[in-house]
């Protein structure tokens, strides 16, 4: 067996025989080495098809050629007016005929757009990958692969960031975007990222399926904003997600003129969402079974947003008739966790929500729904005295029923609550006390362990002193 991987017993046996009668053309009677090394070069540095033609020479140079992995082993991709399915099969065929050898990829991309397509063909064989090589606009970006792999022994993609906007944009040089690949994880557990730089999210007929664990789509211009039907069916191709965090520029899309897709990702359990107007859109149409934790940011907007593009129950007003600052984002945030947590019924243990707020009626309705919630965090809330409330002891039974007692998120164990100033400190103080002095007795194992309220300025130093003596060191003021 040759180093390229050729083996000399596969070739054409007419090929021996031509060369021993030395009756064939000077060009056949060169060694099969020789030959192999000729073709590996022009499949460098001729066009992406040179294989394919010289293997239609003749039967002697088809055997030699599809023998030899070390021909196949640079994959020569032009985008320019090529369809992706004829990129695919050229990606597959290279890579199955290079095998077992390393392969590199030389890619000359006029499309931006096509990058992270073009990359899914080749991240099944990340393993094998050995170089890449991508020119666009003038630029070109060049990185073994070799320590990456070495050094991180599973030769698996986890983790993928997605940045909205051209790539290799900045003329200086400083920009990152041809750090593609980069390692991550801890010493005994390490795995391979990869950072994509693109102008929209591809159209998901064409990517193929993307195995990592880990996403992040970051929005960096009004003009690359993601709307959600687009998203959906980019998650879609993504069946594997554990952690997702999308993070946008608090763009309103407008009114959708169509239903979208309900996408199911079955081992998601940690989402992020931040600085978004379509929280409505995304949350409405997500199966997220195992979510568990939930974290969403910078949400509250001061100005009118559209209306969603169907009514559904509890879109009336609220009957409290609260104050808020942010009426509109509080309707979609709220109607938005309403229809993941009916859809989905997960067993969510965080719920954070930094200026991102919601109506009364949605916090009850959620607060009902949460019998697995351990840690509940919110900034910058304008909830009011009806929603703090919701954390006293409750009774339940009707009629001549015995009444008993009950709690909303039974396992709620932390509280953190910051610059909520639409609350008064009388409510919490009583709420609190009395809850803590129900499921200290009821519910010793359940019961609130770390409360911290911060920057809430009609709770006082009095306040805090009530509520210290049922809390005790379990309450924390900063």
């Amino acid at each position: 067996m040759l180093s390229c991987g050729f083996s000399s017993d596969a070739v054409h046996p007419q090929y021996h025989t031509m060369i021993l009668s030395n009756s064939s053309p000077p060009f056949s009677s060169l060694p099969p080495e020789l030959l192999i090394e000729i073709f590996s070069t022009c499949s460098f540095t001729g066009d992406w098809h040179t294989p394919l033609t010289l293997s239609k020479v003749c039967c002697l140079w088809k055997d030699l050629i599809i023998s030899s992995p070390c021909i196949w082993q640079t994959i020569v991709i032009l985008d320019s007016k090529r369809t992706m399915s004829s990129i695919r099969t050229q990606a597959e065929l290279w890579i199955a005929r290079s095998s077992p050898l390393p392969f590199t990829l030389v890619l000359k991309l006029t499309n931006s757009e096509r990058l992270l397509p073009i990359m899914s063909c080749f991240l099944p064989s990340l393993a094998r990958w050995m170089r890449y090589t991508i020119t666009y606009d003038g630029r070109t970006a060049e990185k073994s692969l070799a320590d990456l792999t070495l050094s991180s022994p599973r030769c698996m993609l986890h983790h993928v960031d997605i940045l909205l906007k051209a790539p290799f944009e900045d003329v200086t040089g400083d920009d990152e975007d041809d750090i593609i690949f980069f390692p991550c994880g801890s010493a005994t557990y390490r795995h391979i990222s990869m950072k994509v730089a693109t102008t929209k999210l591809p159209h998901a007929e064409m990517v193929n399926p993307l195995l990592f664990t880990s996403l992040n789509i970051s929005e960096t211009t009004f003009e690359s904003s993601v709307r959600s039907p687009d998203l959906l069916r980019f998650l879609a191709h993504c069946p594997n997600l554990e952690h997702l965090y999308f993070h946008g520029l608090s763009s309103d899309e407008g009114t959708l003129d169509a239903l979208l897709p309900v996408i199911a990702l079955p081992r998601l359990h940690t989402l992020h969402l931040d600085e978004i107007c379509n929280q409505r859109s995304i949350l409405s149409h997500l199966n997220l079974p195992a979510l568990r934790e939930l974290y969403l940011r910078h949400m509250n907007v001061d100005y009118p947003l559209e209306p969603y593009h169907v009514t559904e129950e509890g879109d009336s007003d609220d009957e409290s008739h609260d104050f808020s600052q942010s009426p509109y984002s509080d309707l979609h945030t709220g109607m938005g966790i309403r229809k993941l947590l009916s859809r989905s019924r997960p067993p969510l243990e965080i719920l954070d929500m930094d200026l991102s707020d919601m109506r009364t009626k949605d916090f009850r309705w959620v607060f009902d729904k949460l019998p697995d919630l351990k840690q509940f965090s919110i900034v910058g809330s304008d909830m009011s005295d009806s929603v703090v409330a919701l954390f006293a002891p409750f009774a339940v039974g009707d009629g001549q029923d015995e009444k008993r007692m009950s709690v909303r998120l039974p396992q709620l164990s932390v509280l953190k609550m910051y610059s909520c100033q639409q609350l008064s400190g009388d409510a919490l103080v009583k709420a609190l006390s009395a809850r803590v002095h129900y499921t200290d007795r009821a519910t010793p194992d359940a019961t609130l362990a770390t409360v911290i309220i911060s920057s809430c300025n009609d709770f006082t130093a009095k306040h805090a002193q009530e509520l210290s003596w049922d809390l005790h060191d379990r309450l924390h003021l900063f």
